[in-house]
């Protein structure tokens, strides 16, 4: 009996052995299926971001989508000649200033992109008089500021498709020789509105914009009464409106608009502007930028041609007929150069041409050169 107990109590350790080696070794398959293999080789970005980090990566952001350039100037000259010089040639001892101010901001995100000029120009020259040549005055020289925007949407690497508009008109009140009132804000003023296509140079070397507008849209504003009062004298002298003909009444008189106009007048039809804006040498030394615009307004001019053509047709008409002259292309031609002698110290050459026969049948220049100050700020 005492066999059987001792056999028996043998039997169950030995099972017992077992069982916990069945149990360890069935364990450790299940340890190594757990994920420290995983936590120990894997890496995880931490859950937490500081406020530093968050803005330098905003600000990152905004300097990769934005492009800006901010360029100021003012220039100067001054002419002096003795009595002597003066007696045999008539010239005149004058002082002039001019100050020049260009802002563009591009911003791009994705296919998208919209551009934003912004310039302006004042100058005013000081004329030194003698008694004998009557007392000393002060002209404005040059006065316009140009307001632009540009959304485009990428169509291929050479070809986008947007509108844009701009806005221009000058900041000081005009006067003429006799110190009567030609211009003021927004007298003259002039809004365009175009939608087409352009085309960008993929070449940097090159950078060349042409825009092509199928439609276009041309708007003059002459807001200010005393203007159009001077204009009116200059052309129709004291003749009263209502002994005007039809052809009077629709003849251009102030800044391209008519009487039947009113303050303002709108002409539509199609545009095209060309824009290259390149510096040259690795210290942006040299600087010539240039845009050429112009517009046709043949939706204008087709209508008024049918509206002539009705009215002479009717023979009650006869004694007082209606004749629009043709209207031709606008064209206006702008060409600056800078030239940089140092980072504060610079030349500009500044040349335009424009034409516009509403205004005078005439082709208009202008030419300034100054030398000044300049300040610039890009932030790439």
């Amino acid at each position: 009996m005492k066999r059987i107990f001792t056999l028996f109590a043998t039997l169950i350790a030995c099972a017992g052995m077992a069982h916990a080696q069945a149990t360890v070794e069935s364990a450790t398959p299940q340890e190594q299926v757990t994920f420290s293999n995983e936590v120990k080789t894997e890496k995880e970005a931490p859950a937490f971001k500081s406020e530093a980090q968050i803005k330098a990566e905003k600000a990152a952001l905004r300097k990769e989508r934005n492009t800006i350039e901010f360029n100021a100037t003012i220039n100067g000259s001054l002419s002096h000649f003795n009595t002597s010089w003066r007696s045999v040639n008539g010239n005149t001892n004058s002082l002039t200033a001019l100050g020049n101010i260009l802002f563009t901001h591009n911003y791009k995100k994705g296919k998208f992109t919209i551009g934003t000029k912004v310039t302006g120009k004042l100058g005013y020259t000081y004329n030194f008089l003698d008694e004998s040549e009557g007392s000393s005055d002060v002209t404005k020289s040059q006065d316009e500021w140009f307001i632009q925007t540009a959304p485009a949407y990428t169509l291929s690497k050479s070809w986008n498709v947007g509108g844009s508009a701009s806005l221009r008109s000058q900041f000081a009140n005009g006067y003429n020789g006799d110190d009567k009132l030609t211009s003021v804000g927004f007298a003259p003023a002039y809004l365009t509105l175009a939608a087409g296509f352009t085309y960008v140079c993929p070449n940097a070397k090159f950078p060349i914009k042409i825009n092509v507008s199928p439609i276009s849209m041309n708007a003059t504003y002459v807001v200010d009464q005393r203007v159009r009062d001077f204009f009116y004298g200059e052309k129709f002298g004291t003749t009263a409106v209502t002994d005007l003909t039809l052809d009077q009444r629709n003849s251009p008189y102030v800044y391209g608009l008519t009487l039947e106009d009113g303050i303002q007048r709108y002409e539509g039809g199609s545009s095209i502007q060309i824009d290259f804006d390149k510096t040259f040498g690795k210290k942006g030394v040299f600087r010539y930028r240039t845009t050429l615009y112009s517009f046709y307004g043949w939706i204008n001019d087709v209508s008024q041609q049918a509206k002539s053509k009705e009215w002479n047709a009717d023979p009650a008409n006869a004694t007082n007929p209606l004749n629009y002259e043709r209207i031709v292309p606008t064209v206006r031609w702008e060409n600056t150069i800078d030239i940089k002698a140092t980072k504060y110290f610079s030349t500009q050459f500044y040349f335009q041409l424009y034409y516009n026969q509403a205004q005078i049948n005439k082709v208009q220049t202008q030419v300034v050169l100054g030398v000044g100050l300049a300040y610039t700020f890009k932030n790439k």
